[in-house]
């Protein structure tokens, strides 16, 4: 009798916790490395940022039919410059992912008006991080890529050079 007035009190508790830590959102941030300076962006810079914007994009994923949905981000030509990241002298950029992937973009299709976008939200929510078994919290999408290979989930670092 008294192991199950212990039992059931703890089990609530674990389980209090479980969902807990499924609903919060994580305290996400993008590190940013120029030659050797590294500049670490918080989440909440970019959700309040000035320049976000939602737009639609088709999601089109092997063996499944294309999906449209819309994305909220930053243009990422627009980001660099409202930190005072000057991007004309580089020739490349690099994003990384926590799952280890890497795409690498020629400054020209940076600065593309309307292409690369850092997103954190899809319609309407924010996006989960891979733990939480989502694609976020930041996914990198370039519109004019109509296949969608070289979007990129799970982005925490870019390298300029």
């Amino acid at each position: 009798m008294k192991f199950k007035k212990i039992l059931i009190p703890l089990l609530l508790i674990i389980i209090i916790i479980f969902i807990f830590n499924l609903t919060k959102k994580e305290e996400a941030s993008i590190n940013i490395l120029i030659n050797e300076e590294d500049i670490i962006i918080k989440s909440e810079y970019i959700y309040n940022h000035p320049e976000t914007v939602v737009f639609p994009a088709v999601v089109r994923s092997s063996g499944k039919k294309p999906e449209e949905t819309e994305y909220k981000g930053i243009e990422i030509n627009l980001l660099f410059s409202s930190l005072g990241i000057d991007i004309t002298k580089m020739k490349n950029i690099t994003f990384n992912a926590t799952d280890g992937y890497r795409i690498i973009l020629p400054l020209e299709e940076i600065m593309m008006p309307r292409n690369v976008y850092l997103t954190f939200e899809r319609d309407g929510e924010y996006l989960k991080s891979k733990k939480q078994g989502g694609n976020g919290p930041f996914q990198l999408i370039i519109r004019k890529d109509s296949f969608s290979q070289r979007w990129i989930k799970h982005v925490d670092e870019i390298i300029l050079e």
